[in-house]
């Protein structure tokens, strides 16, 4: 009997720490996006301080990559622990992971921008335009992520408490 209640308390303390790595994940890696599509945004208003302001948006990059695994890595086990077939059901989470991957594919054109202008060979004008509507893409798929998992009708939140 104690080793059944044993293996759900370490099931239960998986799952806990699951949903801290992936909240602190997700914490720094939108929080590395941000910072780093703000630092591409000055970049282009600044062409003269690239060498600065190259390097640390590559170590903003840094930070969002290590978010990202750990958001990626903790969200897929917590997947792993739902039921059979329940993830065809769950309206909610085809949502969020259309826009997971929106913010895939715009940390990559981040990636790809910050990587050009740091080079001191790029000689083309730097598009404010360009990094601006990133960073505005980034802090719109993070508010739709929030509002999409908190706002759903089956959040574990809701559930837990009875409303």
């Amino acid at each position: 009997m104690t080793t059944r209640a044993s293996a759900a308390d370490d099931a239960r303390m998986n799952t806990a720490f699951s949903f801290l790595g992936h909240t602190v994940g997700m914490v720094l890696w939108f929080g590395g996006l941000l910072a780093m599509s703000r630092v591409l945004v000055a970049l282009a208003k600044e062409p003269s301080a690239r060498n600065v302001l190259g390097p640390l948006a590559g170590k903003l990059n840094i930070l969002a990559l290590l978010g990202a695994v750990l958001t990626l890595g903790c969200g897929l086990y917590q997947l792993s622990l739902w039921p059979t077939g329940a993830f065809r059901h769950t309206h909610w989470m085809h949502h969020k992971l259309t826009l997971v991957i929106v913010v895939v594919v715009v940390h990559g054109l981040l990636m790809r921008t910050q990587k050009r202008w740091s080079n001191p060979q790029h000689t083309q004008p730097l598009s404010r335009g360009l990094a601006a509507g990133l960073h505005g893409v980034v802090g719109l798929a993070l508010i739709g992520i929030l509002a999409t998992v908190y706002l759903s009708s089956a959040h574990f939140l809701r559930v837990s408490s009875g409303l």
